[in-house]
């Protein structure tokens, strides 16, 4: 929980809630303007933790950033550029603590596992400026990598989610052009496959989850495991299921070879590598929504 209202101090400081201050970065005697807090099964409140901010700018982003079950926090500062990126032990008091700069940018933040490496990477994209970066981060939660990218396209809406690939994809919807773009990145946040499709107008909200059982299609062979696309009309009130694959890569042969072998020449045997990605719409429901909001 973090209280807006402005607070001396430093960066951050933490109390036992005893009157004494703990061990930690920036420890300092202020009025808390934050509470860490966890519970017990019944809901009854576990351990309360109070934490200083000298800011009352900070967002807060949450993310699997120290393992595949344990989140950490991301806090990030747009006025000044900054961010820290923090974790916690079973009492929630601070186990790690790192302070990022130079992040200068109306980056949109947001937060998933792109690589496959079980643990969360931050992803920014800045809308003004169709550039985009991802922070890695080691198991001290310090910056492992920073990767940028420009030409992602200006003012695209963004979405993550698992288009039939084990980690995360995202897809940029650019309500004007009627298009959405898929990128998928390896191990190293390289981009590997990118795919733009025509979809939806500025009439249509998104959402990109794994809503509706795909058993029977699954069970045709008319789709894929991973997430749906559900598309609302606003004007008439009609949802919309689309699902999106990047297709298994497979490798053809090319059989261009045949030529040369038919005029008694050895060239080696050449495979071609080949991505067919799949765009579709599942199914179609009229509804009466027009007026509500859908998360």
């Amino acid at each position: 929980m973090l209280n807006p209202e402005p607070s001396p101090g430093p960066a951050i400081a933490s109390s036992d809630g005893g009157g004494s201050t703990a061990s930690g970065p920036g420890t300092y005697s202020a009025t808390a303007n934050v509470l860490v807090l966890d519970f017990n099964p019944d809901l009854s409140i576990r351990h309360v933790q109070p934490y200083t901010l000298s800011q009352n700018s900070w967002e807060v982003y949450i993310g699997r950033f120290v393992n595949p079950s344990q989140d950490g926090i991301f806090l990030y500062d747009r006025t000044t550029g900054e961010a820290r990126i923090m974790s916690f032990n079973k009492a929630l008091q601070l186990s790690h603590y790192q302070e990022i700069h130079n992040l200068l940018g109306n980056w949109e933040v947001y937060s998933g596992d792109f690589t496959g490496s079980g643990r969360a990477q931050v992803l920014l994209y800045d809308p003004g400026s169709g550039d985009g970066q991802f922070l890695a981060f080691s198991r001290d939660l310090s910056l492992s990598s920073q990767k940028s990218y420009s030409g992602w396209g200006k003012n695209r809406v963004l979405y993550t989610g698992h288009f039939d690939l084990p980690a995360l994809s995202i897809m940029l919807y650019d309500p004007t052009a009627h298009q959405s773009t898929f990128l998928a990145f390896d191990a190293s946040l390289q981009v590997t496959r990118h795919y733009t499709v025509q979809s939806w107008d500025q009439h249509w909200q998104i959402l990109v989850g794994s809503f509706l059982d795909r058993s029977r299609c699954l069970a045709r062979g008319t789709c894929t495991t991973g997430d749906d696309i559900l598309v609302l009309d606003r004007r008439t009130g009609q949802v919309r299921q689309f699902v999106f694959s990047f297709g298994r890569q497979f490798k053809i042969y090319d059989n261009r070879v045949q030529a040369f072998l038919r005029e008694g020449a050895g060239p080696q045997v050449h495979l071609i590598p080949v991505n067919i990605p799949a765009f579709s719409a599942l199914a179609t429901l009229d509804t009466s929504i027009q007026h509500e909001e859908l998360y």
